[in-house]
């Protein structure tokens, strides 16, 4: 199975090499004006790439009787569609966390942009499956970072 980001780098490399050649992609032929995006900032092939739920945890440590332990906390989840729309909504037990509805926006494959009515809040890009952020930005006192995972 091939990562997410390998799968762009294929879509991108066939786009160039059609270019390249004077060819353009396969399409509907009549009406060659394209809809509107609600959020013109992402583009195509980057909106496909971050499509999906981003599921957001913080890393947890203590002791017990046995010793230290480690783990991750679950705390929201990120939802970003391909038209350009977030939602950000609290896992529960975690209710009094940040939470709403936007847009988001991707230049390119290095961090993604979520704006909300309360803030704008820039993640950066680990590898296909992973984003961090500051925690403080949604609402998590304590931490630093907030690791988003693809889910």
């Amino acid at each position: 199975m091939r990562s997410r980001f390998a799968q762009f780098a294929a879509v991108a490399a066939l786009a160039l090499s059609l270019s390249a050649c004077g060819g353009t992609p396969a399409g509907p032929q009549g009406d060659t004006t394209e809809p509107a995006q609600e959020n013109a900032a992402v583009d195509g092939d980057l909106a496909k790439f971050f499509a999906g739920t981003w599921r957001a945890s913080v890393e947890t440590s203590g002791n017990t009787v046995y010793g230290n332990v480690a783990g991750k906390e679950p705390m929201l989840e990120l939802v970003l569609t391909e038209d350009g729309t977030a939602t950000v909504t609290p896992l529960e037990g975690h209710e009094d966390l940040l939470s709403g509805e936007g847009t988001w926006e991707a230049a390119d494959d290095t961090a993604v942009t979520v704006k909300l009515d309360s803030a704008d809040i820039t993640l950066s890009v680990i590898d296909d499956a992973n984003m961090e952020g500051d925690a403080a930005d949604f609402g998590i006192e304590g931490f630093d970072v907030l690791n988003f995972e693809y889910y």
